[in-house]
């Protein structure tokens, strides 16, 4: 397997933290199927092995974290395009399509946090809230 990325304890980190060598996309896509689960579909975090779960966990913070990011980015350069949206220099199919792909992106995002939450929990050391 592949290292993961290291978060500290506090969860705090950035994305700009993450060492350029750390692939944290590319390693969840190979963890997940290495995850279990139940007969429904669901990942059963409690059955599948701690070390994929922590891995995953950490990699799917890593990977919100870059989301948000990003996402935050291309809307402060949209906004900052709107004269150049109104007068049709860029062209208004290519700002629908940036809007679904945020859409999209946003989901993933909050999908992630999610997974990453709950891998914590099943590691034992959910944040608190």
């Amino acid at each position: 397997m592949r290292k993961t990325a290291v978060l500290p304890e506090d969860h705090t980190t950035t994305w700009t933290d993450i060492n350029a060598a750390d692939r944290p996309m590319r390693d969840l896509l190979r963890q997940l199927p290495c995850l279990q689960t139940d007969g429904q579909g669901n990942v059963d975090y409690a059955n599948s092995d701690r070390a994929i779960v922590a891995a995953t966990g950490q990699n799917a913070s890593c990977m919100a974290s870059a989301l948000h990011m990003g996402i935050g980015a291309i809307g402060h350069l949209l906004a900052t395009s709107a004269p150049q949206i109104e007068d049709g220099s860029v062209d208004s199919d290519a700002v629908e399509a940036l809007g679904w792909l945020i859409a999209e992106l946003g989901d993933l995002g909050a999908e992630l946090a999610v997974m990453a939450i709950q891998c914590r929990r099943h590691m034992g050391n959910a944040p608190k809230t």
